[in-house]
């Protein structure tokens, strides 16, 4: 019994490690998650067009302004949106999670 409770615990411990490992490699490459969201003009029962921010739905000139400044800024995130050929005037904000990922909201 005590052999199997080692033996699950080195398991646990590795995968642990390996984990971070892969997540230090993705961190290091500066590659992140995005999602684009568009935002449709009409309000229906969509999940995804409920969920959209109020900040996003009904963006400030200063919300649309601050996108724009980050495409210019970041290459890979530029290039992403360009080869999904997001119009990239009509990012009307761009939302970063906690881990990096980047949302980005299009008109």
């Amino acid at each position: 019994m005590r052999k199997l409770v080692t033996l699950a615990l080195a398991i646990l411990i590795a995968t642990l490690s390996l984990g971070s490992f892969a997540n230090a490699r993705d961190a290091a490459s500066g590659q992140v998650s995005i999602t684009v969201i568009i935002i449709k003009d009409e309000v229906d029962d969509d999940d995804e067009t409920q969920q959209v921010p109020r900040t996003y739905r009904y963006p400030s000139p200063q919300t649309i302004a601050k996108a724009q400044d980050e495409i210019r800024s970041d290459a890979y995130l530029r290039g992403f949106l360009q080869k999904k050929r997001v119009q990239l005037r009509n990012v009307v904000g761009i939302q970063t999670a906690f881990s990096g990922g980047k949302i980005v909201y299009v008109k």
